[in-house]
């Protein structure tokens, strides 16, 4: 699927999708389309997580929820 990154200005915590987990993902973070949802959302998997991302829950092949408003394409 498609290489997207975290928009300049959407730092923040995303919710890791089926569980009730966290993960910080900063602004230019890469992440893999894995599907769409209905609700303007993507299912995305986390690529190459920074260290602060994995100081904060995230790592690498993580899926997590983000808004299509939070993303741009690479």
């Amino acid at each position: 699927m498609s290489s997207v990154k975290i928009r300049e200005g959407h730092l923040g915590f995303y919710d890791e999708y089926g569980t009730k987990k966290f993960a910080l993902l900063e602004e230019g973070q890469e992440l893999k389309i894995v599907r769409e949802l209905p609700d303007n959302k993507y299912i995305c998997d986390v690529v190459n997580p920074t260290q602060r991302c994995k100081d904060h829950g995230g790592y690498h092949g993580m899926t997590v929820e983000a808004y299509v408003q939070n993303l741009e394409v690479i």
